[in-house]
């Protein structure tokens, strides 16, 4: 009697389990159910099947895969209850359909259930399961097909670790319709995100044709067709040929990795695009390596959409996507291509005749707009009537400020006005008069001035036609010739005089070391020696420093990042600028590339600086760093550093002469520290430029070349 109750206990047991695990299932399979009712991500949907099934069949590790028709592939899309490095493993070693036999691959392919109660008996179990279940510490699992319409879409699994996984048929039967669900939901979120990839691409379609629509700048057109095609494919790469003669050309070109289009020349006939120019019809195709018209454009491309541009039956071109990846472009994609290419070939060949008509309408215009030096024409009642774009550089003033304007209202005062006024009133031909102008900037330039009159007959004289020429730069370099010719002789003598003084002073220093050894000790004796090799000390130093001066060596150039040497140049200062309770603050400018200097020189260059700054002010004041990438009108891209501080500044009269060798204001210094930094900067091919104003404060700007490539 006993022994019965017992099973009957037993029974009752596993029958409440039942029922527990029944109801968890159908809890899970409701709520999955919602998700059919939702606009919801892939992503979302795997997520949200995994954790309820694992909740469901109170399983250790639950994982959804999905089939790859593409390459043929059963790959992991989404896992729980997986280690880190299962994680990492089960996402990237994908099972091959062919060559990796394993419950996964095989409910894949014959679309049955299997299910293991115990992997170490079960008489089902592949080599390649025996070695899974080895890394993944497996004991049990099941494994369900995941079907839409009869066609297997990939396998859902859940397994166990430390215990068997007990399922009855029932459970199995239960699984069995939460993977129905399951295929259902997948599907549908698919469908979803293709219709919405749709109406996204439709929408930017009908923003394309707005943006297209209302410019006819070819090359910002060129521009909008390509990101836009991009965008809407999803490409990797998308680019814009137009033919010209029997060749078609790179005009524009997106993505990742582009090429050199300079270098890129395709005959019409020639490859994938050739072909397309040549018979004006699309081609898709999924795997370029199965098509024998395709050329290597594009590297790493694993398919390509090509679609001719053609208005009035005549081919302008071929818009081209590649993606790197096989089979990445549909139907759908062909047809919303071949819409647009349709619309962007007609405002293409509208933008071409437009600029066509503008060309040979602004010849003349583009002429003056492109001489080298200023060109401005004012006429008898001393107006401004027009003016190149090398006019508006020079003088530093906007073509809109000062067109139709008297030039008394443009030139206050100053030569220029003067010149000006005396070559109209008189018509008087000027050829290269040189004078002094003031931008409205406070920048100065000296400019050269020619002029000649207009003739509207042989008698009257419309206007004047004045020719400007920007000589600064010219200036600057004579200067700085005649300057290196006298530093040279001047480093010569004080280097030969260097040379004479240290001798004579190696025995002073000696005689009066033992002339101190043979007097008795007293304060007024002691004290005239400590004077006497302090003098003797500071002329060491001046010695030194006249041949540091003078040394020709060659800077050590290596590449680096100019952030760094600031940063090691304010940590050797610090304890100094503290002292005087002097604040830095550095402001960087983002994505400042690394240049070519000696980093050892331009340290000694900022320390300098540095110094100088701190030494000019008084307790809690401020040195200000800042870098910046700079574009000066002609000049190329340079690296400019200002260090800025709020000190006594400098006298005007004393600016130009900083830079001289032996110049000082200061009552130890020897005049030598800038004019260090001054060679150091022109053997670095760099500029430095001082702006100061008295008891406000001096800005020293350092500017150093960025090359290409840099």
């Amino acid at each position: 009697m006993g022994k019965e109750i017992q099973t009957f206990d037993t029974r009752y047991i596993r029958r409440q389990e039942h029922i527990r695990k029944k109801d968890r299932l159908l809890s899970s399979i409701y709520k999955i159910s919602q998700l059919l009712n939702r606009s919801i991500t892939s992503d979302k949907v795997l997520q949200a099947l995994v954790k309820e099934m694992k909740r469901a069949f109170d399983l250790q590790r639950s994982l959804i895969f999905l089939i790859n028709k593409k390459e043929n592939k059963l790959e992991v899309k989404y896992v729980i209850g997986f280690s880190p490095v299962e994680v990492n493993r089960a996402f990237n070693y994908p099972l091959d359909m062919n060559k990796n036999v394993c419950r996964e691959t095989l409910v894949a392919k014959t679309g049955k259930t299997i299910y293991i109660r115990n992997s170490k008996n079960s008489p089902i179990i592949t080599e390649f399961d025996f070695k899974m279940d080895s890394i993944w510490n497996r004991t049990s699992s099941i494994s369900m097909p995941l079907k839409i319409k009869g066609e297997i879409i990939g396998v859902i699994q859940g397994d166990q670790t430390e215990k068997e996984l007990v399922l009855s048929k029932s459970d199995i039967k239960l699984f069995s319709t939460f993977a129905s669900h399951a295929s259902t939901i997948i599907e549908n979120a698919r469908l979803q995100e293709q219709n919405k990839k749709k109406i996204a691409q439709l929408l930017s379609l009908q923003e394309i044709t707005k943006k297209t629509s209302s410019t006819l700048d070819l090359r910002k057109l060129l521009n909008i067709v390509t990101v836009n095609a991009l965008k809407i494919t999803g490409a990797s790469v998308c680019t814009l040929l137009l033919a010209e003669r029997d060749y078609l050309r790179i005009v524009s070109q997106v993505g990742q990795g582009v090429i050199d289009t300079e270098k890129v020349r395709l005959k019409i006939g020639q490859g994938i695009v050739g072909w397309v120019a040549e018979k004006g019809v699309p081609l898709l195709v999924g795997d370029i390596h199965e098509e024998p018209r395709y050329i290597d454009f594009v590297p790493g491309t694993g398919s390509k959409l090509a679609v001719p541009l053609v208005s009035e039956k005549k081919v302008l071109g071929v818009l081209v996507v590649d993606s790197y990846e096989k089979a990445a472009f549909s139907l759908d994609d062909l047809d919303l291509l071949m819409v647009f290419a349709s619309h962007i070939s007609v405002v293409i060949e509208s933008a071409r005749l437009y600029e066509q008509v503008m060309t040979e309408k602004n010849f003349t215009s583009n002429i003056l707009e492109s001489s080298p030096n200023g060109i401005i024409t004012i006429d008898e009642n001393k107006r401004v009537r027009s003016l190149n774009r090398k006019t508006e550089e020079i003088l530093g003033i906007k073509r809109k400020n000062i067109l139709d304007k008297k030039i008394s209202e443009i030139f206050k005062e100053g030569e220029i006005l003067e010149v000006l006024n005396n070559t109209i009133d008189n018509h008087v031909n000027i050829e290269n008069q040189e004078l002094t102008f003031s931008r409205q900037d406070g920048s100065s330039a000296i400019l050269g001035i020619s002029s000649s009159a207009m003739k509207m007959d042989e008698k009257d004289v419309s206007a004047m036609i004045i020719t400007i020429r920007d000589l600064t730069e010219i200036k600057q370099t004579e200067r700085l010739i005649r300057r290196m010719d006298r530093l040279s002789s001047l480093g010569q003598l004080s280097a030969a005089i260097a040379h004479e003084i240290r001798n004579p002073l190696a025995s002073i220093n000696f005689n009066a070391q033992l002339l101190a050894k043979k007097f008795k000790t007293d304060k007024a004796t002691d004290d005239i020696m400590a004077d006497t090799f302090e003098g003797i000390e500071r002329i060491k130093i001046l010695v030194k420093r006249v041949l540091d001066f003078t040394k020709t060596g060659s800077p050590a150039f290596r590449k680096g990042n100019i952030h760094n040497i600031i940063n090691e140049s304010i940590a050797l200062i610090e304890p100094q600028i503290k002292k005087r309770k002097v604040e830095i603050k550095k402001y960087f400018s983002d994505g400042i590339p690394d240049i070519i200097f000696d980093p050892n020189q331009i340290q000694q260059v900022l320390v300098n600086l540095m110094l100088n700054a701190g030494e000019s002010m008084e307790k809690d004041g401020v040195i200000e760093i800042r870098s910046c990438l700079e574009k000066r009108r002609s000049e190329q891209t340079r690296l400019t550093i200002s260090i800025t501080d709020s000190g006594i500044g400098i006298k005007k009269d004393d600016l130009t002469r900083i830079f001289d060798p032996f110049y000082t204001n200061k009552a130890d210094g020897t005049g030598l520290g800038l004019s260090i930094v001054q060679k150091i900067m022109e053997q670095h091919d760099a500029l430095i430029e001082v702006k100061s104003k008295e008891n406000k404060g001096t800005t020293f700007i350092l500017r150093f070349p960025v090359k290409v490539g840099e």
